[in-house]
């Protein structure tokens, strides 16, 4: 058989893989049909994988081996498409295993001609159990990750499928098979020189001068999850800055190529995705601690944004209710309870967590409590999201300033004066949780009362969601990276009213 004749290139990357090595190449060769072949090309290891290698050579006539000075598994990878003779290529990680039959059941597939398949595969973790005989050893744990047998006609079907339901197994370079005229023609490699994350954007290159795409339910490898100093469990430098281009990179495959689902489902996958990253990231803080020293404020100005300055003096006050909004009520009177000009205005119609007020109501009990005199509070006690607090709350601004200077309610401020204030003068600072705040820019920008007065924004935090330990607990886990979400994925006051 000729070059011409080959259908698959599998390509084996190898680094120090002495110990593993053997398995993998022997579970690719018992199954080798004539019309494939496998090229391993060794990443400069200095233990014996060499060795091993040379041990293969002429034991398989489609067995091809090459030797690089270390340079990473993105330039080996490239490496070999650049070797590869057949009309499909596809990789393997030098400690995992072919499954058994793979070749026989995963060429005929091919007649369908598409550009993409994607299969399924197994994820194998060695930890150390109890043998049959009770003696101490390594137990596998096998997780199946399973796809369904489909057809996606164009990738415009497939993008449109994976923002709906984001589980179609895309990351990996390891459980697909590539057309190699389409690398070829369009200059698609791995990106050279990136700690992690290569083949993210190789996929979503790939994806994007594709056509048809199939994925299946057959296995294709064992993901074998043995050595602690794999990838996976090291620590990286930048690895938040990593993490934002891989995010921005699949936003920006799967958007355009996109052509079936709706502005809420786009907005609803950006907002998933980004926050799945940023949980993601906070889950290696314990066994990285110096990523989350380097990384914590980066995510930390995903959910809480920009601080402003709340130095000055402020005309009003407004406080956004929640169930528990004692602590912004506490906030905004640390902040300007003792200046006599500022008129503090709270807002909220829903019931709170004390069950007898609303949230508006229970804000300006405690208001009273502090010494807050009526003249200096406003109620709105109808809203009952943000978006409608921020409304009602310019409206009533404005009807409050507007009143003549002898009326009860603007004494306090209009005594010296016998005019209306001119609201677009006002400084005004908006209290509600931390995390809520760059939501809350975004619906204020949408609001026009808002564009023309000196809005502040000023953060409370509650004892679950503060900067420094919201990550450590299940409650502000779930808000921060729920806010997260929202932000991400806001998109405008449809959104803000929900």
């Amino acid at each position: 058989m000729n070059a011409e004749q080959i259908v698959l290139s599998l390509i084996i990357p190898t680094y120090n893989c002495e110990e593993y090595l053997r398995e993998t190449v022997d579970s690719v060769l018992s199954q080798l049909p004539e019309n494939c072949e496998l090229i391993l090309v060794d990443d400069g290891s200095t233990d014996a994988t060499p060795e091993i290698l040379r041990a293969f050579e002429g034991k398989h006539d489609w067995l091809r081996i090459a030797f690089r000075k270390h340079g990473g598994v993105s330039k080996t990878r490239n490496a070999g498409i650049n070797m590869a003779r057949g009309e499909w290529v596809s990789f393997m990680d030098c400690d995992d295993c072919l499954k058994a039959g793979f070749f026989m059941n995963a060429i005929p597939l091919l007649e369908y001609r598409a550009d993409l398949y994607i299969f399924s595969f197994e994820r194998v973790d060695m930890l150390p159990g109890i043998t049959e005989d009770g003696e101490q050893g390594i137990e596998e744990f096998v997780t199946p990750l399973m796809l369904d047998d489909r057809i996606y006609d164009t990738a415009s079907d497939f993008a449109d499928e994976y923002i709906r339901k984001r589980h179609l197994l895309v990351y990996s370079a390891c459980n697909k098979i590539y057309r190699k005229s389409l690398l070829d023609e369009y200059g698609i490699r791995f990106s050279e020189g990136m700690s992690f994350g290569e083949d993210r954007l190789f996929n979503y290159d790939y994806l994007m001068h594709a056509d048809k795409i199939v994925t299946s339910r057959i296995r294709m490898f064992r993901y074998m999850q043995r050595n602690p100093e794999s990838a996976s469990r090291r620590s990286f430098p930048d690895y938040f800055d990593t993490i934002m281009k891989l995010h921005r990179a699949k936003m920006d495959c799967f958007i355009r190529l996109s052509r079936g689902t709706t502005g809420a489902e786009k907005s609803a996958f950006i907002g998933a995705d980004l926050s799945s990253e940023a949980g993601r990231m906070t889950d290696r803080f314990e066994e990285h601690p110096n990523e989350m020293e380097e990384n914590l404020p980066k995510i930390n100005e995903l959910i809480f944004g920009p601080a402003d300055d709340i130095s000055g003096s402020f005309d009003v006050i407004i406080v956004l209710g929640s169930a528990n909004c004692g602590y912004r009520i506490d906030r905004a009177c640390d902040l300007a309870g003792s200046d006599p000009r500022t008129v503090f205005l709270v807002t909220g119609g829903n019931l709170h967590m004390d069950g007898l007020h609303t949230e508006a109501g229970f804000m300006a009990e405690r208001l009273r409590a502090y010494g807050i005199p009526e003249n200096r509070i406003l109620i709105e006690d109808v809203a009952r999201n943000t978006y409608s607090n921020l409304e009602l709350s310019a409206e009533l601004i404005e009807k409050h300033f507007e009143k003549p200077a002898d009326t009860h309610i603007n004494k306090h401020i209009d005594k010296h004066i016998d005019k209306q204030i001119d609201t677009g003068s006002l400084r005004i600072g908006i209290v509600t949780a931390g995390f809520h705040i760059p939501r809350m820019r975004q619906m204020t920008a949408a609001i026009p009362w808002y564009e023309d007065k000196d809005v502040v924004f000023v953060p409370a935090y509650g004892r679950h969601t503060r900067p420094d330990n919201w990550f450590r607990n299940h409650t502000g886990r779930n808000i921060c990276l729920g806010e997260i979400a929202k932000c991400a994925g806001y998109s405008g006051a449809a959104d803000a009213r929900e």
